[in-house]
């Protein structure tokens, strides 16, 4: 039997359900598991070659996975783009997971791939978005550069509201990004899309009193793989270079067309199927992707196919 190909998961214990899961079923498919924290890896670079090594002893993975965000971001993008320079293959890459984190590049690899999104504005002129924002018309949206479940977005309602938005950016290089409202019954639904193929899709509603259809608290239930969502999810996820992607997509009341909101590069899911009474469907294909890929990495980008969608 061929020996069992290793598969190095890169990131912390944040999202440890995932993993395990992740590695359960990679472990089952005939692979081998680990993660590595970030803090852990030590990197020699040398006129020979590039090694790895954690608590002393050498470190060979047929395949590196970056999940990889916030505070580990920068650290995690320079260990993986070392990793791959070095000829590994890199599942969700350093600049994947920096276009999955940016805002700003979401949008603008969103828009160059032809896929609806929404127009955005970024930057820090009170007077550009006062005069934008009055142009397009109320109500917009505001988030941060990199957030989650919903933190530390606003709705602007009118000029003052814009004033006062802008008036509370702090020193250094913050920005603001906002975008129209988009009327949607305050909801949404993600697709998780392995190596750029819809494999489930939950819809998510906000909680009541609130707009932010990913805020804690809020109602999920398995949503339908139509062909409209899955093209614009796999499109998404292929703008992104995404192999593993959950694509937020909402269904715009006004024109009755799909919009994605963003796409997501360290998704997390476990917690939601359990939520709903099933297997995560989205973390054993991409064990199943991820076992080929360590085995023939060429081979199962341009061959691996879901075995089932949800």
């Amino acid at each position: 039997m061929a020996e069992a190909p290793l598969i190095v998961l890169l990131g912390n214990d944040d999202d440890d359900d995932d993993h395990r899961v992740l590695f359960a079923e990679i472990r089952r498919l005939g692979g081998a598991a680990r993660r590595v924290h970030p803090d852990e890896l030590v990197t020699e670079v040398t006129a020979e070659g590039t090694r790895f090594l954690v608590d002393g002893s050498e470190l060979a993975p047929d395949l590196m996975f970056g999940w990889v965000y916030e505070d580990y971001l920068l650290l995690g993008m320079n260990q993986l783009e070392t990793a791959r320079l070095s000829g590994l293959p890199v599942v969700n890459s350093a600049m994947t997971l920096l276009r999955g984190q940016s805002k700003y590049l979401n949008s603008v690899l969103l828009h160059r791939a032809g896929v609806r999104h929404l127009p955005v504005l970024w930057g820090r002129d009170e007077e550009t978005l006062v005069s934008w924002t009055a142009e397009r018309g109320y109500p917009m949206v505001t988030k941060p550069l990199m957030s989650s479940r919903g933190r530390g977005m606003y709705r602007l309602t009118d000029e003052a509201s814009v004033r006062d938005y802008t008036g509370s950016l702090g020193p250094g290089p913050e920005q603001y990004y906002v975008q129209p409202f988009v009327p949607a019954g305050h909801r949404d639904t993600r697709v998780l899309c392995v190596n750029h193929h819809a494999v489930a899709a939950v819809t998510r509603i906000a909680p009541e009193g609130t707009w932010i259809s990913n805020a804690p608290g809020n109602t999920r239930h398995r949503a339908e793989l139509t062909p409209e969502l899955c093209a614009i999810a796999e499109g998404a996820a292929r703008a992104m270079n995404a192999l593993f992607a959950g694509v937020d997509v909402a269904h715009d009341e006004r024109t009755g067309e799909l919009r994605v909101y963003e796409v997501n590069t360290c998704p997390t899911c476990t917690a939601t199927y359990r939520e709903l009474g099933t297997d995560p469907v989205p973390l054993m294909e991409l064990a199943s992707f991820l076992v080929a890929a360590a085995r023939d990495f060429d081979g199962a980008r341009a061959g691996w196919r879901p075995s089932v969608a949800v």
